[in-house]
């Protein structure tokens, strides 16, 4: 390079260009009816059933605390509806009560049905009915009492539903008990003495079980043995020579 002639300077380097990430989009915002959506429990019941959902959160408040637990807007709320929304299906809590109890009637008819039918006779089927009884109160404890309060029969008008199946259960009963007398198995007594002994015997030793006038333990044997006790004087004996 000749003296006095300055060198070129270089031209700076390139610089890879930086990338940037992408930001990140807000989240859209929900509008007001959406967000109060967000906020409803889901809802419990399905094709509309609202009714038999709420007696089902019945049948379930009344197990884990018993009757004072029972309440429409409880039901509600774990339904998954606003509190006014039972009241079209349940005027008062009386009414929503006795569908509980309706319910229960039905859940123990369920469960005993098979252990009835197994009996092989009339009489033993009033045996097998009784020992179900017995059973379902001691496993069903707030439940007997629901089934048992005077306060729900106390209108006839609005208890008709649960009168007739009270009804319905005591004509099964006479059915049983004649049934028994075609086939010569009972002693010519009358039935409806028999069904009130039978009946007052279930209660009786279901109540003395569960207020601790009895043990609960071995509950269910003393049971077969009273029952066993009250068909021996019922059935008839073989005819004398």
């Amino acid at each position: 390079m000749p003296p006095g002639r300055k060198r070129a300077e270089d031209p700076p380097a390139q610089k890879a260009p930086v990338k940037k990430a992408p930001a990140k989009e807000a989240p859209a915002r929900k509008s007001p009816a959406e967000r109060r959506a967000s906020k409803r429990p889901a809802r419990g019941y399905h094709h509309g059933d609202l009714k038999r959902a709420l007696v089902d959160a019945g049948l379930s408040l009344l197990e884990e605390d018993g009757i004072d637990a029972v309440r429409v807007r409880e039901a509600a709320r774990r339904v998954g509806v606003s509190p006014a929304a039972p009241f079209r299906h349940f005027p008062s809590r009386e009414d929503f009560l006795r569908a509980v109890a309706l319910a229960g009637i039905e859940r123990f008819e369920l469960v005993s049905a098979a252990e009835i039918a197994a009996a092989p006779t009339p009489l033993l089927r009033f045996r097998a009915l009784g020992l179900a009884s017995v059973r379902f109160a001691l496993q069903h404890p707030a439940l007997f009492e629901l089934l048992n309060s005077p306060a729900l029969r106390a209108d006839p008008e609005h208890a008709r539903a649960l009168v007739a199946a009270d009804d319905e259960a005591r004509s099964r009963l006479q059915e049983m008990l004649q049934e028994a007398r075609a086939r010569g198995e009972l002693r010519p007594t009358d039935p409806i003495v028999i069904e009130v002994a039978g009946r007052a015997i279930a209660y009786g030793l279901a109540r003395m079980f569960l207020d601790g006038h009895l043990p609960r333990e071995g509950a269910m044997e003393l049971t077969a043995a009273v029952l066993d006790v009250l068909g021996e004087g019922l059935a008839q004996g073989p005819p004398e020579a």
